[in-house]
């Protein structure tokens, strides 16, 4: 009898000590700051420069506009050889100030409502003709 309760009491102990060293995280294990918007990009062969130019036009200068208002923090454009034939080869990367820039917010739209427009009015018919290249 003496044994089972030595036992017993040991092993209460046991889990009572081993209990209260368990670690919790209780520090954030991120960093506030910028946050990263990634596009992978495929372009068929020989149409890579084609492409370039496109987005130059459309999504690079919406970018300038949305720099200047504040949108985002920057962008930048990666390109490199594709491995293989399904590999991309190009990377399209936009900054923003942290996650907050992606939650829904009505002027913000308005902003970008407004660049998408202001695009589109500069390029008139050749906007549609563009666009049709990135498929």
């Amino acid at each position: 009898m003496r044994n089972i309760i030595s036992i017993s009491l040991l092993f209460f102990l046991f889990v009572l000590g081993t209990g209260s060293t368990s670690f919790s995280q209780t520090d954030n294990v991120y960093n506030q700051g910028t946050v990263w918007s990634l596009a992978f990009v495929r372009t068929g062969t020989n149409s890579t420069n084609d492409y370039l130019k496109g987005l130059k036009k459309t999504w690079e200068a919406s970018l300038k506009d949305a720099l200047k208002e504040g949108l985002i923090k920057s962008y930048k454009v990666l390109l490199g050889p594709a491995a293989n034939q399904e590999d991309y080869n190009i990377i399209l990367m936009i900054e923003f100030e942290n996650m907050a820039s992606f939650d829904p917010d009505v002027i913000r739209d308005k902003k970008w409502d407004a660049i998408d427009q202001k695009i589109k009015d500069s390029m008139k018919d050749e906007y549609q003709e563009t666009l049709l290249n990135y498929e």
